[in-house]
């Protein structure tokens, strides 16, 4: 009896003492984020936080642009960074908390997509890195500087400053007769209202008129776009802002019911009843903001970083779009798109 109980133990030492070297090295083995060395010109492992005002098709291209870059670059995500990513969802007060957030967490930088972002963030955030993109005029922003390179010395970023004489001249090959436009704007962002005025100004050279209403909540788009298609307009020109971004189908949709052409600033609503887009690339523009973004990790001064003003854009079509509405887009038009989606149906 006492030779099969010493056989039985030396079985079962025989099965826990492997099990248990496993289990130990197991504990004990660290993963490769926790063990790698550091990207080559990094001396620290960056703790970045990514704020928005408010997640629209922009925002996130943007965050997909900028993470490609880093990536890219040979940047882990892990083993080089961090990057909280947080959303306001579009309340102005929400954003003051994000910041205040990220400074308390200690954020080695942070990273502002849009305007309502950005100024908090220059207020309560001060010499924290500071790196923006989906921003319209930065120079809205009183203390974010007066050009390129006058600027404070913690920040740079990207920056878009849409051409609108260009979209008024696709306008007219478009629609030769057209003499009056509309469009939505928030009254509560710098931004569209800046937009609103250089449309205004890019119209009136081209001899079109534009009618206008603000607008403050998503609630009120439709009873609003109503208004707005009823004001003898020829066709929509919506304007980019955050707000009328959020509710852009709505809007899309009361002017297609109103048979109205709708041209607008944002490359994914070609797919949302726009006729004609003409847009920056976010995800592009996000890259370049990136890679800003990495030059500060390896050791350069933001203000040695000018800011970067978006120089190419696209243009886009949707014939089918346009033929919903009573609308044949030319073929100069066509010809000249970058990308044409959809198809015109055929008489």
């Amino acid at each position: 009896m006492f030779v099969t109980n010493a056989k039985k133990f030396a079985r079962l030492v025989l099965v826990i003492v492997p099990a248990l070297a496993i289990l130990w090295a197991c504990g004990n083995q660290k993963t490769e984020e926790e063990t790698g060395e550091l990207t080559e010109g990094l001396t620290k492992k960056w703790k970045l936080s990514m704020v928005k005002f408010e997640e629209l098709h922009q925002t996130e291209n943007a965050q997909k642009g900028f993470q490609a870059a880093l990536r890219d670059a040979g940047l882990e995500e892990g083993r080089d960074y961090t990057m909280d990513v947080s959303n306001a969802e579009g309340d102005s007060k929400l954003v003051l908390s994000l910041v205040d957030q990220a400074v308390s967490n200690n954020a080695d930088m942070m990273v502002c997509l849009q305007t309502s972002t950005l100024e908090p963030a220059i207020q309560r955030a001060k010499n924290m890195p500071i790196v923006f993109m989906v921003v319209a005029n930065p120079f809205l922003v009183s203390s974010a500087g007066k050009s390129d390179q006058m600027k404070p010395p913690y920040i740079t970023g990207v920056y878009t400053m849409t051409t609108f004489d260009k979209m008024m001249g696709y306008i007219k090959e478009t629609m030769p007769d057209v003499r009056r436009i509309g469009t939505l704007f928030s009254n509560d962002e710098m931004n569209a209202v800046y937009y609103k005025q250089q449309l205004e100004q890019a119209a009136k050279k081209a001899g079109i008129e534009v009618v206008s209403n603000g607008i403050s909540n998503k609630s009120d788009i439709n009873i609003i776009a109503q208004t707005l298609c009823s004001k003898n307009i020829d066709a929509v020109c919506q304007i980019e802002d955050n707000l009328t971004s959020a509710v852009f189908p709505t809007l899309a949709k009361v002017a297609k019911q109103n048979k109205l052409p709708v041209f607008s600033f944002v490359k994914d609503q070609i797919n949302e009843g726009a006729s004609l887009v003409f847009a920056p690339d976010y995800y592009e523009a996000a890259r370049d903001a990136g890679n800003m973004a990495l030059e500060i990790m390896k050791g350069k001064s933001p203000g040695d970083i000018p800011y970067m003003r978006i120089q190419r854009f696209y243009l886009y079509a949707n014939p089918a779009a346009a033929s919903e509405v009573g609308l044949s887009l030319p073929e100069s038009i066509l010809n000249a798109a970058d990308e044409v989606v959809g198809t015109a149906a055929s008489n």
